[in-house]
């Protein structure tokens, strides 16, 4: 078991303890229940950004990363990674698993930080027209704008950190 599973298995643990203590067992399967209908919702979506993650491991060659995502791609890479983070659907159930794997071939942390922050914030297109109605294009051209500028600020923040922090 590694650290990751460990840490998560004593937070699960603790929580459900503190939930049979505080609200019994019917706390207890209600918290489940409730867990097993996030899973019901995301499975396929999960399932998918996991293979999608598989068939890049395969696919794309470590150099071809290292390349256009590695530490030393410089401002090309942290907009490869902002639009690659813009683009990806599902957010957050899908990003993880590839950002997991863009780490393993040799992406910089900055630009991985870039491309989950991307995704997170998101273009969001298709809320553009409600946007606009309902809180006017000046306000939309500046979320959009910050949704450019602050994934790629907190990318170079996080790969300045990863340095300093001897991250990888």
């Amino acid at each position: 078991m590694n650290i990751n599973t460990a840490i998560m298995l004593g937070i699960f643990s603790l929580l459900g303890l503190l939930t049979w203590f505080l609200q019994g067992v019917d706390g207890v399967f209600q918290g489940l229940k409730s867990s097993l209908g996030t899973l019901g919702s995301v499975w396929a979506l999960l399932l998918l950004a996991l293979g999608v993650a598989g068939f890049l491991r395969v696919l794309v060659p470590q150099e071809v990363v290292s390349n256009y995502l590695g530490p030393a791609s410089g401002i090309k890479g942290y907009l490869i990674a902002w639009g690659v983070g813009a683009v990806t659907p599902g957010a957050p159930f899908t990003i993880y698993p590839i950002a997991a794997t863009l780490l393993e071939a040799g992406s910089g942390i900055g630009q991985v930080m870039t491309m989950i922050l991307s995704a997170s914030i998101g273009v969001a297109l298709t809320r553009v027209p409600y946007e606009v109605a309902f809180l006017g294009w000046r306000f939309s051209v500046l979320r959009f704008l910050s949704a450019f500028v602050v994934p790629i600020l907190g990318g170079l923040i996080a790969g300045a950190l990863g340095k300093f922090l001897q991250f990888g």
